[in-house]
């Protein structure tokens, strides 16, 4: 009977950790093996921009979208990215369903107003160092505003999954872009 109860914890315990472990070997293969794409950054509000050690982003290809007003209440929402003539991926098309290949992305509806739906993308934050938080948001700041706009990130997508992989400023990393701006000084 003791050896029952200890076989029945050791299973119970394996496939609690076995979530947590399929969640993150999913994104490390989509950082992996996913396609990679290049989205631009938006302004965004200077007070909201960093909340500890991240980054806070906004995109642009989150704003424009004529669909039915029907896509509030739904669950799974996919956008369908391709790649504009600036090399820029932009979204295609909503659907309810990923296609088929790297270019679906899930989201979540926004909001809807004046005939556009909004989208949120499944990442909002970069995450910094503390120690580099006030530099990363005075960069991303200055270069992500009307007018100068030299920010943008990296996304893998497979499978409908997708995954942050590098905020770039002035077209370097960030972390190489700190650094050549701490040398100056």
């Amino acid at each position: 009977m003791k050896t029952l109860r200890i076989v029945i914890f050791i299973l119970i315990a394996l496939a609690q950790l076995s979530v947590p472990a399929m969640m993150a070997w999913g994104r490390v293969q989509t950082l992996a093996h996913g396609r990679v794409w290049k989205l631009k950054t938006a302004p965004i509000d200077p007070e909201d921009a960093v909340r500890g050690r991240y980054v806070m982003l906004r995109f642009d290809a989150e704003d424009t979208y004529r669909q039915p007003d029907q896509l509030k209440s739904v669950d799974s929402l996919y956008a369908i990215i391709k790649e504009g003539a600036d090399g820029f991926a932009t979204v295609d098309h909503l659907s309810f369903s990923p296609d088929p290949g790297d270019s679906a992305m899930k989201v979540e509806p926004g909001g809807f107003w004046d005939g556009q739906q909004r989208i949120v993308f499944p990442f909002r934050y970069f995450w910094v160092t503390e120690k580099n938080a006030p530099a990363a948001e005075q960069a991303y700041r200055e270069n992500s505003r009307r007018g100068q706009q030299n920010a943008f990130v990296t996304v893998r997508i497979r499978n409908g999954d997708s995954a942050l992989e590098q905020l770039y400023i002035d077209n370097k990393p960030l972390p190489e872009y700190l650094d050549a701006q701490a040398a100056k000084k």
